[in-house]
């Protein structure tokens, strides 16, 4: 039979190797770890230098594409189509004004001698003088 002596020692030594096991597992697992991350590292800085070179060509070609941009809005060309797009707008609202103040104009002499048959020639204007009419207004 084992002795007490014989019996601590070997529970001693079990525990050593134990220790040593967990210590080298441990160790091992730590440096298994860094290198991991240390990997991980490296990948997520190569994603951040390419996303950086990306967003970098991108705004080199961005900005090449406004500067065209703005060098044909700021053309005298491209200014004078403006000027003549809105002058032709605008041409276009007073020949729609005209149009129907002369339409209205054709209308009014009949309107006006079945309503001076019924007036007796009277007109009911203040101080005697027969109010002319304004155009409508511009439409924007």
């Amino acid at each position: 039979m084992d002795t007490v002596a014989n019996r601590l020692q070997e529970t001693g030594q079990h525990f050593a190797k134990q220790g040593d096991a967990f210590v080298t597992r441990t160790r091992d697992a730590g440096a298994a770890f860094v290198g991991e991350a240390r990997d991980a590292g490296r990948h997520l800085i190569g994603a951040v230098e390419a996303e950086a070179k990306r967003w970098k060509r991108y705004a080199s070609m961005r900005g090449a594409q406004l500067r065209t941009e703005a060098k044909t809005a700021l053309s005298v060309a491209s200014a004078e189509k403006a000027l003549l797009t809105q002058v032709d707008r605008t041409l276009r609202a007073i020949d729609a004004r005209v149009r129907a103040r002369l339409a209205q104009l054709d209308r009014k002499p009949a309107a006006a001698k079945s309503r001076k048959g019924a007036s007796h020639g009277k007109t009911a204007s203040k101080n005697g003088r027969k109010s002319k009419q304004a155009l409508p207004p511009l439409a924007a």
